[in-house]
C-alpha cells in the first residue's frame, strides 16, 4: 500500500445532506473528490446498487483502494470493480456518483441512522440507478447481456409493460378479463406477438445453436445482487423516466441493459423454455419423450436448469410499483418479500437490516423511529416490529411464528429467516379469508412487561389434545412420501372412529388438507368436490402405489401441493372429540386456543411456573395454527350470550 495518508471524514453531514463521489477531470484512475449536496434540491448524480462482499483487512497489501482527495480508500473487491466499470462512460461524463459504503461515515452510527432514514430519497432523487451486476467473464456473458437487450426490447415494445399479475395467472387464455373484452383482446394480441418471436427464436430442430446464449444468460439472474435484501428498495425507487424506461440501467462488464428490457427479456425466456418444455410432457411415448427432449436442449442451448425465483420478483416488483400493485405498508413489503416456499432468503449483514432494507418503501416506516434507534438488538427489533403489527389487529402474522430463533418470544416472527407462509393461509381466491373461526369478536391484543416481550390476547380456550397422530415429512422440496399420506389418511380414520361430532366420509377427505385446494392457477380457496375426488384417487394410490405403474396425472400435482404445503403437521383428537391438524411440535394436553377476531385456532402450552414464583400468571408459549374441523366458519358463535366459554386473557411469551 502507497504512503500516502488514510482517508478521514472532515466533517459530519448536516441534516438533509448528502456526500457524493466525483471523478477528477480526466482522471484515467480511480481518482475521486468527495462533495456535498442538499437532497431536496440536489446536483445532479447517479446512485450506485451493488453488493458489498466480503472486504479485505486493512492490513492486506492486496486489498484495494481508491483516492479521495488525495487520500487512500479502502474498498471492497466488487465496489472496486463496480468503479472500474462504470470509469467509462458513467463517470467520466462528469456526474458524480453516490455510493452507501463511501458516501456514508459507515464509523458514525447516529450518521448512518439519519442516511438510512432517507435512502429511499437518495435513489428517488438520482438521475439514475445503476446495477452493478458484476464482471462479464467471458464472451458468452457479453453476448448474453446483447442477446437480451435485443429481445428485451422487442418484448417491451411490444406493450407487456400492461401485463399484470393477474393476467401470469390465466396465460394464455386471460379468462379473467371474459367481461372485458377490449382489455383481453389487447392482452391477447401481445401474447400472439410474443408467439411469434418464441417461434423465430428457436428456429428449427437441426439449428445448431440457439440465438441466445440461454444458459449464460440464466447464470446473470443467478448472480449475488438478486439475493440481497437492501437492492429491492433501490430499484423499486430508482427514477421514473417514462414508463420507467432509463431510470434503473444494469452494467455487467462493459455491457448495460436497462431494467425495462431485463425484466422483459426474462419474461420471455420464460414462456419459450415453458413452451419447450410443454412439448416434452404432450409427448406420448417414451421414446417420444426422449425426441422431444433433444429438441429441447438443441433449441435452447442448455440443459433444463432452475429459472432464479427470486430474481424474476425482484425484476417484477418495480413494474408492480409503477403500475400501482405493490403493497407499501410494512406489513405487505414483509409478506412479499419475506414469505413463501420458493425464491431463497434475501440476505443482509445484519438481522436487523432485513427490516431497516424495507424503511424507505414502507408508507408506515416512520413507525420503526420508535424502536430502531442506533445500538437496539435486532431480537428487541423484531419483537416491536411484531407488537406494532398485532396491534393493526393482523392476527395472521401468529401463523409465521413455527420458525424461529429461541431468542424471540413465541409471538414473534423471525425475519432472518425464509418463512414458510401460514398453512391456513391469509386470502383466498375471491381476496378474502379462506376460514372466520372467531367470526362475531374483534382484535383484543396488549403489550406488556419485560420490554414488551409479553402478549397479552384475549381468545377462547376450546380444548385440550388428547392424541396426535404421525408426523407429515413431505416437503415441497422432497419427492411425495407415499408411507406419510398413508399413515396420514390411517389417522384422520383412527380419531374419526372415536369422535361423535362428524360423519367421517365428509370429515375425512376435508381434513387432510384442512378443507381447502388449489385452483388451476394454484390460488388457494375452500375444498370442493373436486378435493373430494383426488382424495379418493389418493387414497387408492397410497393404499397400493407402485413407482413402476405410470403417471398418476396432472390432478396430483395439485393436491400434491396443497398436501406438502402442510409439512410439520399432525392430525389430532381433543378431549371432546374435535379432530383436526395442529403443528408437529403439539402434543397431548396442549391447549386449543381461539383469539378474538382471529380467522384460526392456535396451539398453545402452557409453561411452567418456577417453584420459587409466587402469584405469578400463567404464561403460554405459541406453537402455531391449527385446523379444527367443524368450527372454522364461525359455527362457535363465539362472544353470543349463549355460548358456554367466556373469553380471557392469555399472556404469551
Amino acid at each position: 500500500m502507497s504512503a500516502k495518508e488514510t482517508f478521514t471524514y472532515s466533517s459530519p453531514l448536516l441534516p438533509g445532506e448528502i456526500r457524493l463521489l466525483s471523478l477528477v477531470p480526466s482522471s484515467p484512475t480511480l481518482n475521486f473528490r468527495l462533495i456535498t449536496s442538499p437532497l431536496s434540491s440536489p446536483i445532479p448524480y447517479l446512485a450506485l446498487s451493488y453488493v458489498w462482499g466480503v472486504p479485505k483487512a486493512s492490513s492486506d497489501p492486496s486489498a484495494p483502494t481508491i483516492l479521495i482527495d488525495g487520500q487512500l480508500f479502502i474498498v471492497t473487491p466488487n465496489l472496486h470493480s463496480a468503479l472500474t466499470s462504470l470509469l467509462t462512460p458513467e463517470l467520466q461524463s462528469g456526474l458524480p456518483i453516490w455510493v452507501d459504503a463511501v458516501c456514508i461515515n459507515q464509523l458514525d452510527n447516529l450518521e448512518k441512522e439519519d442516511q438510512i432514514k432517507q435512502m429511499d430519497q437518495v435513489y428517488r432523487n438520482s438521475e439514475r440507478v445503476i446495477v452493478h451486476l458484476g464482471d462479464s467473464p467471458d464472451p458468452e456473458t457479453a453476448k448474453a447481456v446483447q442477446q437480451l437487450r435485443r429481445i428485451g426490447k422487442k418484448v417491451w415494445d411490444a406493450d407487456a409493460f400492461i401485463l399484470r399479475e393477474a393476467d401470469m395467472q390465466h396465460w394464455p387464455t386471460f379468462d379473467h378479463l371474459d367481461d372485458q373484452p377490449e382489455e383481453r383482446r389487447k392482452r391477447v394480441a401481445i401474447r400472439d406477438k410474443i408467439f411469434k418471436m418464441i417461434k423465430k427464436e428457436r428456429g428449427g430442430v437441426t439449428w445448431p445453436r440457439p440465438k441466445i446464449p440461454a444458459s449464460a444468460a440464466l447464470d446473470l439472474f443467478h448472480r449475488p445482487w438478486f439475493g440481497r435484501a437492501w437492492v429491492i428498495q433501490e430499484l423499486v425507487m430508482a427514477p421514473v423516466h417514462d414508463r420507467g424506461d432509463g431510470g434503473c440501467v444494469f452494467a455487467v462488464g462493459a455491457e448495460r441493459i436497462r431494467w425495462e428490457y431485463l425484466w422483459a427479456a426474462h419474461l420471455f425466456l420464460c414462456l419459450w423454455f415453458m413452451s419447450e418444455a410443454k412439448s416434452i410432457g404432450n409427448a406420448k411415448t417414451y421414446l417420444g419423450k426422449l425426441i422431444a427432449f433433444g429438441v429441447y436442449v438443441r433449441r435452447t442451448g442448455m440443459f433444463p436448469r432452475a429459472f432464479s425465483a427470486r430474481a424474476a420478483q425482484t425484476l417484477g416488483l418495480r413494474k408492480k410499483y409503477l403500475q400501482g400493485e405493490l403493497g407499501l405498508r410494512m406489513k405487505d413489503l414483509l409478506l412479499q418479500l419475506y414469505v413463501g416456499d420458493s425464491g431463497g432468503l434475501l440476505g443482509c449483514r445484519d438481522p436487523e437490516d432485513k427490516i431497516n432494507a424495507l424503511r424507505g418503501m414502507a408508507s408506515d416506516g416512520e413507525m420503526l423511529d420508535k424502536f430502531m434507534t442506533p445500538g437496539a438488538n435486532w431480537e428487541d427489533v423484531y419483537t416491536s416490529l411484531a407488537r406494532y403489527l398485532y396491534e393493526q389487529g393482523d392476527l395472521g402474522f401468529l401463523g409465521l411464528c413455527r420458525q424461529r430463533s429461541p431468542r424471540l418470544p413465541s409471538w414473534v416472527p423471525d425475519w432472518s429467516q425464509q418463512l414458510r407462509p401460514p398453512w391456513l393461509g391469509y386470502t383466498g381466491d375471491m381476496g378474502m379469508p379462506l376460514y372466520n373461526a372467531g367470526g362475531g369478536t374483534k382484535v383484543e391484543v396488549l403489550a406488556r412487561g419485560e420490554n414488551g416481550r409479553i402478549l397479552v390476547v384475549k381468545g377462547y380456550a376450546l380444548d385440550t389434545i388428547q392424541d396426535v397422530g404421525s408426523l407429515w415429512v413431505s416437503d415441497l422440496a422432497d419427492d411425495f412420501n407415499w408411507e406419510s399420506a398413508k399413515l396420514r389418511i390411517d389417522d384422520i380414520d383412527r380419531f374419526l372412529s372415536i369422535s361423535q361430532r362428524y360423519v367421517p366420509q365428509n370429515a375425512r377427505w376435508r381434513i387432510i388438507t384442512a378443507d381447502k385446494e388449489a385452483n388451476d392457477v394454484a390460488q388457494q380457496r375452500r375444498a370442493t368436490s373436486v378435493a373430494q375426488e383426488s382424495f379418493t384417487r389418493l387414497e387408492s394410490a397410497a393404499r397400493s402405489y407402485d413407482p413402476g405403474s405410470g403417471s398418476l396425472g396432472a390432478w396430483f400435482f395439485t393436491y400434491r401441493n396443497v398436501l406438502m404445503s402442510l409439512y410439520g403437521s399432525r392430525a389430532f383428537i381433543s378431549n371432546k372429540g374435535y379432530v383436526g391438524l395442529c403443528p408437529g411440535t403439539a402434543d397431548l394436553e396442549d391447549t386449543i386456543f381461539i383469539p378474538s377476531g382471529s380467522h384460526c385456532p392456535y396451539i398453545i402450552r402452557k409453561q411452567a411456573v418456577p417453584a420459587s414464583a409466587s402469584n405469578a400468571e400463567e404464561r403460554w408459549t405459541l406453537l402455531g395454527e391449527a385446523y379444527v374441523h367443524g368450527i372454522m366458519d364461525g359455527e362457535l358463535e363465539l362472544g353470543a350470550p349463549t355460548w358456554a366459554i367466556t373469553a380471557s386473557m392469555f399472556s404469551l411469551a
